[in-house]
């Protein structure tokens, strides 16, 4: 506080010359003590509170503390608004994703492995098509249920409803030997201002890996197949 002793003492000299210019001369009189003593004191409480206006201010100004804290989130790497992340991962769940409209049922031991499938997307009509798999495999594997979907336009991926057409139950197991084959049959409303689909995420029941098959004709071309956001219906798969 040497800066405030110094300001303190010049406010005492300043106050001793007006009450008594002539000081320092022999016989002139002293500075009032209780005069030095009340300066002093408002002195230093003028510094005081000089002092705690400045911390105050500081404290009060914005991005001093809240910008120090919200570094270190940062680079911490969490997320700054706590839901964001979560949504983004519960995307999956909603509709026209790679699940269907119904509870998934447990696979059996021997049920085909996406790794040992290959898949095909066959545009079959108007507003109808069908997904293929056959078994690419050396063993035989059985195929019981729906294929989950996922669509893709020119854009990017498609939120399509899908809906299963009847329960899971009910499915046929098929069993498929190397080299044959099941398929779904899929319809959908087709319109001329409907969306483009290019191609197809299915995953076979029981996997979660999928095979990305783009839709041609039987004969193996290239299909141009549109479908309208009123979603697609899908059958179990069938022996083929």
């Amino acid at each position: 506080m040497q800066y405030a002793h110094v300001y303190d003492t010049e406010i005492v000299d300043a106050f001793a010359e007006s009450v008594n210019p002539l000081e320092g001369q022999a016989g002139v009189m002293r500075r009032p003590p209780i005069a030095v003593m009340v300066l002093l004191l408002v002195g230093a409480a003028g510094c005081s509170s000089s002092a705690s206006s400045s911390s105050s201010d500081a404290g009060d100004r914005p991005g001093t503390g809240s910008a120090s804290s919200s570094s270190s989130t940062a680079a911490g790497g969490r997320s700054q608004t706590g839901g964001s992340s979560s949504s983004s991962s519960s995307s999956s769940s909603s509709a026209g994703v790679l699940y269907g409209a119904d509870s998934l049922p447990s696979p059996a031991a021997d049920h085909c492995r996406t790794k040992d499938l290959k898949a095909t997307a066959v545009s079959t009509g108007q507003g109808r098509a069908s997904v293929v798999i056959t078994n690419k495999g050396d063993g035989s594997c059985t195929v019981r249920g729906f294929p989950s979907l996922r669509f893709a336009g020119t854009a990017g991926r498609m939120e399509l409803p899908v809906d299963w057409a009847g329960a899971t139950a009910d499915a046929v197991k098929v069993e498929l030997a190397p080299g044959d084959s099941a398929s779904a049959a899929l319809t959908f409303t087709a319109l001329d201002d409907c969306d483009v689909v290019t191609g197809v995420d299915v995953v076979p029941p029981g996997e979660s890996r999928p095979l990305r098959p783009a839709f041609t004709t039987s004969g193996g071309e290239k299909a141009t197949v549109r479908i309208c956001d009123t979603g697609v219906r899908v059958k179990a798969f069938s022996a083929s």
